[in-house]
Protein backbone atom coordinates (compact mmCIF):
# COMPACT_ATOMS: atom_id res chain seq x y z
CA UNK A 1 0.00 0.00 0.00
CA UNK A 2 1.08 3.44 0.42
CA UNK A 3 2.90 5.40 2.41
CA UNK A 4 -0.19 7.20 2.83
CA UNK A 5 -1.89 4.50 3.93
CA UNK A 6 0.63 3.50 7.10
CA UNK A 7 0.00 7.10 8.29
CA UNK A 8 -3.59 6.98 8.36
CA UNK A 9 -3.44 3.90 10.48
CA UNK A 10 -0.63 5.26 12.87
CA UNK A 11 -2.88 8.06 13.75
CA UNK A 12 -5.60 6.09 14.26
CA UNK A 13 -3.26 4.34 16.83
CA UNK A 14 -2.12 7.55 18.53
CA UNK A 15 -5.55 9.01 18.23
CA UNK A 16 -6.89 6.32 20.11
CA UNK A 17 -3.80 6.02 22.58
CA UNK A 18 -4.93 9.78 23.70
CA UNK A 19 -8.53 8.88 24.11
CA UNK A 20 -7.78 5.98 26.21
CA UNK A 21 -5.38 8.02 28.27
CA UNK A 22 -8.34 10.71 28.39
CA UNK A 23 -10.21 8.71 29.77
CA UNK A 24 -7.78 6.46 32.01
CA UNK A 25 -7.45 10.27 33.86
CA UNK A 26 -11.24 11.47 33.80
CA UNK A 27 -14.56 10.33 35.11
CA UNK A 28 -18.67 10.39 34.34
CA UNK A 29 -19.85 10.99 30.68
CA UNK A 30 -16.03 12.29 29.57
CA UNK A 31 -14.52 9.09 30.40
CA UNK A 32 -17.53 6.98 29.04
CA UNK A 33 -17.04 9.22 25.81
CA UNK A 34 -13.60 9.27 25.55
CA UNK A 35 -13.19 5.40 26.10
CA UNK A 36 -15.79 4.63 23.16
CA UNK A 37 -14.14 6.78 20.86
CA UNK A 38 -10.94 5.53 21.55
CA UNK A 39 -12.50 1.91 21.00
CA UNK A 40 -14.27 2.96 18.09
CA UNK A 41 -10.94 4.42 16.54
CA UNK A 42 -9.13 1.46 17.54
CA UNK A 43 -11.22 -0.72 15.43
CA UNK A 44 -10.65 1.25 12.15
CA UNK A 45 -6.82 1.04 12.61
CA UNK A 46 -7.01 -2.14 13.80
CA UNK A 47 -9.05 -3.21 10.65
CA UNK A 48 -6.88 -1.18 8.40
CA UNK A 49 -3.98 -3.40 9.96
CA UNK A 50 -5.87 -6.69 8.90
CA UNK A 51 -6.39 -5.04 5.42
CA UNK A 52 -2.44 -5.01 4.90
CA UNK A 53 -2.32 -8.65 6.35
CA UNK A 54 -4.86 -10.32 3.96
CA UNK A 55 -3.72 -8.80 1.18
CA UNK A 56 -0.03 -9.88 1.67
CA UNK A 57 -1.83 -13.72 2.37
CA UNK A 58 -3.35 -13.59 -0.48
CA UNK A 59 -0.41 -12.87 -2.79
CA UNK A 60 1.45 -15.03 -1.21
CA UNK A 61 -0.75 -18.68 -1.13
CA UNK A 62 -1.41 -18.84 -4.94
CA UNK A 63 -0.81 -22.51 -5.20
CA UNK A 64 -2.29 -23.27 -1.42
CA UNK A 65 -5.45 -24.99 -1.17
CA UNK A 66 -8.31 -23.12 0.81
CA UNK A 67 -7.50 -24.96 4.01
CA UNK A 68 -4.30 -24.01 4.30
CA UNK A 69 -5.09 -20.50 2.65
CA UNK A 70 -7.51 -20.07 5.56
CA UNK A 71 -4.82 -21.54 7.89
CA UNK A 72 -2.18 -19.00 6.83
CA UNK A 73 -4.70 -16.27 8.02
CA UNK A 74 -5.52 -17.36 11.31
CA UNK A 75 -2.41 -18.05 12.24
CA UNK A 76 -0.90 -14.59 11.18
CA UNK A 77 -4.23 -12.66 11.68
CA UNK A 78 -5.18 -14.45 15.28
CA UNK A 79 -3.88 -11.62 17.06
CA UNK A 80 -5.50 -9.02 15.76
CA UNK A 81 -8.84 -10.81 14.92
CA UNK A 82 -8.71 -11.28 19.12
CA UNK A 83 -8.31 -7.99 19.46
CA UNK A 84 -11.07 -6.81 17.31
CA UNK A 85 -12.99 -9.02 18.83
CA UNK A 86 -12.52 -8.17 22.55
CA UNK A 87 -13.02 -4.77 21.40
CA UNK A 88 -16.36 -4.97 19.92
CA UNK A 89 -17.52 -7.25 22.77
CA UNK A 90 -16.45 -4.14 25.41
CA UNK A 91 -18.09 -1.89 22.95
CA UNK A 92 -21.02 -4.02 23.09
CA UNK A 93 -21.05 -3.81 26.69
CA UNK A 94 -21.08 0.24 27.01
CA UNK A 95 -23.62 1.08 24.59
CA UNK A 96 -25.93 -1.87 25.90
CA UNK A 97 -25.38 -0.71 29.51
CA UNK A 98 -25.01 3.17 28.99
CA UNK A 99 -27.84 3.90 31.09
CA UNK A 100 -26.53 2.44 34.08
CA UNK A 101 -23.19 3.66 33.43
CA UNK A 102 -23.32 6.75 33.03
CA UNK A 103 -26.13 7.26 36.10
CA UNK A 104 -23.26 5.57 37.96
CA UNK A 105 -25.36 2.82 39.32
CA UNK A 106 -22.91 0.09 38.91
CA UNK A 107 -19.83 -1.60 41.46
CA UNK A 108 -16.87 0.02 41.68
CA UNK A 109 -14.76 -3.00 40.85
CA UNK A 110 -16.51 -2.36 37.02
CA UNK A 111 -14.04 1.29 37.00
CA UNK A 112 -11.56 -0.63 38.28
CA UNK A 113 -11.57 -3.37 35.56
CA UNK A 114 -12.52 -1.61 32.80
CA UNK A 115 -9.39 0.50 33.72
CA UNK A 116 -7.44 -2.86 33.56
CA UNK A 117 -8.76 -3.37 30.31
CA UNK A 118 -7.84 -0.13 28.80
CA UNK A 119 -4.50 -0.60 30.57
CA UNK A 120 -3.97 -3.76 28.71
CA UNK A 121 -5.10 -2.75 24.97
CA UNK A 122 -2.69 0.35 25.70
CA UNK A 123 0.45 -2.83 26.27
CA UNK A 124 -1.25 -4.43 23.17
CA UNK A 125 -1.11 -0.91 20.84
CA UNK A 126 2.32 -0.58 22.27
CA UNK A 127 3.27 -3.77 21.05
CA UNK A 128 1.72 -3.20 17.52
CA UNK A 129 3.04 -0.27 17.35
CA UNK A 130 6.29 -0.41 17.97
CA UNK A 131 6.53 -3.63 14.81
CA UNK A 132 4.25 -1.81 12.47
CA UNK A 133 6.55 1.16 12.42
CA UNK A 134 9.20 -0.79 10.41
CA UNK A 135 8.92 -1.81 6.02
CA UNK A 136 9.09 -5.50 6.94
CA UNK A 137 5.39 -5.14 8.32
CA UNK A 138 4.38 -3.19 5.00
CA UNK A 139 6.28 -5.86 2.59
CA UNK A 140 5.36 -9.00 4.34
CA UNK A 141 2.14 -8.14 6.67
CA UNK A 142 3.77 -10.48 9.34
CA UNK A 143 4.34 -9.75 12.68
CA UNK A 144 7.91 -11.74 14.47
CA UNK A 145 6.64 -14.69 16.51
CA UNK A 146 6.90 -13.39 19.96
CA UNK A 147 4.72 -10.81 19.20
CA UNK A 148 2.13 -12.34 17.97
CA UNK A 149 2.21 -14.81 20.96
CA UNK A 150 2.52 -11.90 23.06
CA UNK A 151 -0.70 -10.51 21.51
CA UNK A 152 -2.46 -13.34 21.90
CA UNK A 153 -1.34 -13.73 25.58
CA UNK A 154 -2.52 -9.76 26.24
CA UNK A 155 -5.74 -10.72 24.02
CA UNK A 156 -6.53 -13.55 26.39
CA UNK A 157 -6.32 -11.42 29.36
CA UNK A 158 -8.08 -8.52 27.95
CA UNK A 159 -11.14 -11.64 26.73
CA UNK A 160 -11.19 -12.61 30.58
CA UNK A 161 -11.46 -8.94 31.87
CA UNK A 162 -14.15 -7.99 29.26
CA UNK A 163 -16.07 -10.92 30.94
CA UNK A 164 -15.42 -9.67 34.14
CA UNK A 165 -17.01 -6.31 32.95
CA UNK A 166 -20.03 -8.33 31.34
CA UNK A 167 -20.70 -10.05 34.60
CA UNK A 168 -20.56 -7.01 37.05
CA UNK A 169 -22.37 -5.23 34.41
CA UNK A 170 -25.38 -8.15 33.86
CA UNK A 171 -25.67 -9.43 37.34
CA UNK A 172 -24.14 -6.36 39.89
CA UNK A 173 -25.62 -3.14 39.48
CA UNK A 174 -26.68 -1.01 42.29
CA UNK A 175 -29.36 0.99 42.80
CA UNK A 176 -27.59 4.02 44.00
CA UNK A 177 -27.85 4.25 47.53
CA UNK A 178 -24.19 3.62 47.72
CA UNK A 179 -23.25 6.52 49.74
CA UNK A 180 -25.22 6.34 52.50
CA UNK A 181 -23.53 5.94 56.32
CA UNK A 182 -25.53 4.18 58.72
CA UNK A 183 -23.98 4.41 61.45
CA UNK A 184 -24.32 8.33 61.75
Amino acid sequence: MGEWYSNIYRALIFGSTISFLISFFSNGNVAYGSALAGYSVLILAVLMMLIIIFTNILKDTNNLTTFQTILTISMVSGPFLMMLGVIGFIMYLMINYQSIINAGHVSSSYYSFSNIAIVLFLIQIYLVYGNINNETFEKTGNLPRITSNMLMLIGILTLMCSLILFTILRYFTTDGFSNINILK
